[in-house]
């Protein structure tokens, strides 16, 4: 009788318990017209590892630090210089200042197009101003950025860009390919909370070409990207963007968040940047990534999360540039658990958290 008063017990316990599962995205998460978020850019101390993923996984990135933050606002785009050839196309228009950008073309006040329908959330074109002139380009094939419904394991691919004359200005080339895999879902934890996403990887290759007749020079960008997006029910953008740029170091990291009182990386976290840490829980070995602005004396703490200094490595005189530190984790007689390292330069220190598991 006792075990099965038991077995009935856990028989509830298990019924009660809301079940996890993945979520669907669909057009009502998407952003409408006159929409406005606060984005974070964030600094990654070491604790996004892209390779993590998975079913009903859990990301926690709370560690992630904004140092400066920006509106996007998705603005009608009849307001918007040349904007008007997007009406019947397009939603609403996003600046993209920062994004698309060519250097002693001219080109300045960019803005991407968007339209959001049940079956999928388009990229339709872009419009800039060049010397001055609103030139609008509609994409001869759009940029599918998703198609819906979005959910795990879901593929696609798609062609977009275009190509033109623009009369007493120059020409413009965009040649753009992007394949997406839903690769994940779960829970996402950045600084502005928990919240239940799928992940869609983006591949991404592009060629951008701008001639200008008034200066008698043309610019040519080849380039390709990695996009990770965390994307969630009733959130307007991505929980969270990750962008690995193919031949550069570092990512870019972006995210909502409410208002930060205090941004910005101060003299000393400049003076000691990109501290990482790899792979990330640690097994046996950490490797330490990290740049110095300058020749500086570097030592290594390890601390537990009361503050409590566990292991520490002799100061030794290092150049300047990037640099990779490798801990053997048996040296440090560590037990299985969460822990800070420190890295400190000239009386400058940076710090990031790491997981044990031996």
């Amino acid at each position: 009788m006792k075990k099965s008063i038991l077995l009935l017990f856990a028989a509830a316990l298990l019924f009660s318990t809301p079940a996890i599962s993945q979520i669907t995205i669909t057009k009502s998460d998407m952003p409408q017209q006159g929409d406005t978020v606060r984005i974070s850019l964030g600094v990654n101390p070491g604790i996004i590892d892209l390779t993590e993923t998975g079913e009903n996984y859990n990301w926690d990135y709370s560690g992630l630090i904004p140092f400066k933050q920006r509106i996007d606002t998705f603005v009608n785009v009849g307001e918007i210089p040349g904007g008007s050839w997007f009406q019947f196309t397009s939603d609403f228009a996003v600046n993209m200042s920062g994004t698309f950008s060519f250097p002693g073309a001219g080109i300045s006040q960019p803005y991407y197009y968007y339209k959001s329908s049940n079956s999928a959330y388009k990229n339709t074109g872009l419009s800039f101003a060049m010397d001055n002139t609103p030139i609008p380009i509609l994409f001869f094939n759009p940029d599918i950025i998703y198609q819906f419904p979005l959910t795990y394991s879901d593929t696609d691919s798609s062609n977009s860009g275009t190509s033109m004359n623009i009369p007493g200005t120059g020409y413009l080339l965009v040649d753009r390919h992007r394949r997406n895999t839903v690769d994940g879902w779960g829970t996402l934890t950045t600084p502005y909370g928990t919240f239940d996403v799928i992940r869609v990887k983006s591949e991404v290759s592009e060629y951008d070409s701008v001639y200008s007749e008034s200066q008698g020079s043309g610019v040519g960008l080849p380039y390709s990207y990695t996009e990770y997006k965390w994307i969630g029910n009733n959130q307007k953008v991505p929980l969270l963007t990750v962008r690995e740029l193919a031949g550069e170091s570092g990512i870019v990291v972006e995210y909502p968040d409410s208002i930060r009182g205090t941004l910005g990386v101060n003299e000393k976290q400049s003076y000691l940047s990109n501290l990482a840490v790899y792979p990330n829980p640690v097994k046996s070995k950490a490797v330490l990534r990290y740049n110095l602005q300058h020749k500086s004396s570097v030592a290594v703490t390890i601390v537990d999360l009361s503050g409590k200094t566990v292991w520490q490595s002799p100061a030794k005189e290092m150049e300047s540039g990037f640099h990779k530190t490798t801990i053997d984790m048996q040296q440090t007689n560590l037990s299985q658990g969460t822990y800070l390292i420190k890295i400190t330069a000239n009386n400058n220190t940076n710090t990031v958290k790491f997981v044990y598991l031996p």
